[in-house]
């Protein structure tokens, strides 16, 4: 999860943070008397472009979606993105469990399981910010279309060696970088592209849907991803390559222009990023809530290779994985459809804070209990949350800012809370492996109350609650 971009997220991304709602409040949540000058003023998403609903042809280079619109079920770029990026998002999801699946399966090691996860959170550190200024700088989809062309090679090449049993793990370590990195770049894309194929005031329901998708592609690609590898361990990495290649055929069909419109002469790249930096680093309530969402996502980390290694002790099998993941995905997709009910009754504090306590409560649960039914519930209690703080997180970020800066603001996102997820896999490979599922289980819940505390307790995040729900 990020904050707020939220994730796999894809991530998602593999995927966090305030509630929507707060249209005209100071992005940050800091009280009305701090200086203007450390408040740089938000762009709201389509107020100064005006033009034709989504899908038309003559839209110019980089402008943002024009009201008023057809309905998004009307709306053929927004429904080739949406397919297009499913698709991928799909594939992403049944090869990033069918990696640790192949290594764990065919070694044994927990932690050369580790390092595969390692080697698929790494690109979270070292492409996020640089892959956000490029985005903002290059046709997006242009972008999305290279990646996913790349990728189907690298799955196939996945798919070819599994066949053969060449399961060597610098090899799948490297693919599994590759296929990661080149997420960042369509996910980034991929997510400031939305406001460009849709006007301001259906953004809530576009980002809605977006993660209802994500969670339905959890729901029903990792359980998927299990039943392949019991099947063939390379029929996941085939899927994936074709559903890439499907999703590259739906891109190229998007008519409108997806590129920012141009602010000036290109600066030098580590000056772009570091706009996008400072950008997020003056918004108070902001900077707080990343630090915390990436404590959050590293215990994330932590919870996805417990639960693998729990079930594998338990005489579980990739299918019984499978489908604990597919019921924790179903928690995801209630959260996502929830969201817009939520946002409008709960403010920013207390959606915090109670966010935080329920995931105090089950993430450390989840590596205490040894039947899969059990863990697949508490596993959807904590994707709930997960889904509930994505799409509002989402909204939150589009509408309060820039469009010359979303893919950098973005990226600095995303980088700060998911660049803990490389951390989070050595961690859970070690404890793992030396300590066991106890002391895992013990290491979470303390990490948790420190976030807790830190959520409930700060000046800037109190701050914001007071703003009335939407």
């Amino acid at each position: 999860m990020t904050i707020p971009t939220a994730t796999d997220a894809r991530g998602r991304p593999d995927r966090t943070g305030p509630t929507a709602g707060t249209e005209g409040t100071p992005a940050d949540g800091t009280p009305a008397d701090e200086p203007e000058a450390a408040q740089p003023k938000a762009v709201e998403p389509g107020a100064d472009k005006p033009g034709a609903a989504g899908g038309a042809d003559t839209a110019p280079a980089g402008a943002d979606a024009p009201s008023p619109a057809v309905p998004l079920r009307r709306n053929m770029d927004f429904l080739r993105l949406w397919v297009g990026a499913g698709l991928s998002k799909f594939g992403s999801t049944v090869s990033m469990v069918a990696y640790p699946m192949l290594v764990l399966w065919q070694t044994g090691s927990a932690t050369a399981c580790g390092y595969v996860a390692f080697a698929a959170a790494l690109p979270n550190l070292l492409v996020q910010l640089p892959a956000g200024a490029l985005v903002d700088r290059w046709d997006r989809r242009k972008v999305m279309l290279v990646c996913d062309a790349v990728r189907m090679l690298a799955f196939a090449a996945v798919a070819l060696a599994a066949y053969h049993h060449w399961v060597w793990v610098p090899f799948i370590m490297a693919a599994a970088f590759v296929e990661s990195a080149l997420g960042i770049f369509y996910s980034t894309a991929e997510q400031v592209t939305v406001r460009n194929v849709v006007p301001v005031e259906q953004l809530p329901a576009a980002l809605a849907q977006n993660q209802a998708r994500g969670a339905a592609i959890g729901l029903l690609g990792q359980p998927l991803s299990g039943l392949l590898f019991t099947v063939l361990r390379w029929l996941p990495f085939a899927v994936t390559a074709v559903a890439d290649l499907v999703a590259l055929i739906c891109l190229t069909f998007i008519r409108r222009d997806l590129r920012a419109a141009p602010t000036g002469p290109p600066q030098r790249l580590h000056h772009e990023i570091k706009d996008g930096v400072v950008w997020l680093w003056r918004q108070k309530f902001l900077r707080i809530m990343t630090a915390v969402f990436a404590g959050s996502n590293l215990l994330f980390q932590m919870l996805s290779l417990t639960v693998m290694v729990v079930i594998k002790e338990h005489g579980g099998s990739p299918a019984v994985l499978g489908l604990v993941s597919g019921v924790a995905g179903v928690g995801g997709l209630l959260g996502a459809l929830a969201a817009g009910w939520w946002a409008k009754r709960v403010g920013l504090y207390a959606t915090a804070v109670l966010g935080h306590l329920v995931w105090l409560v089950l993430m450390p649960l989840v590596a205490l209990l040894h039947r899969p039914v059990a863990i697949g519930l508490v596993a959807a209690g904590i994707m709930f949350v997960a889904g509930l703080f994505n799409v509002c997180g989402g909204v939150y970020m589009a509408r309060n800012t820039p469009n010359e800066l979303q893919g950098r603001v973005t990226a600095t996102s995303a980088f700060l809370t998911s660049g803990a997820n490389a951390l989070g896999s050595l961690a859970a490979g070690y404890l793992l492996a030396r300590a066991g599922t106890t002391w895992t289980a013990i290491v979470m819940a303390a990490v948790l109350l420190l976030l807790t505390a830190a959520v409930t307790l700060s000046p800037a995040v109190r701050a914001a609650g007071r703003e009335a729900p939407a």
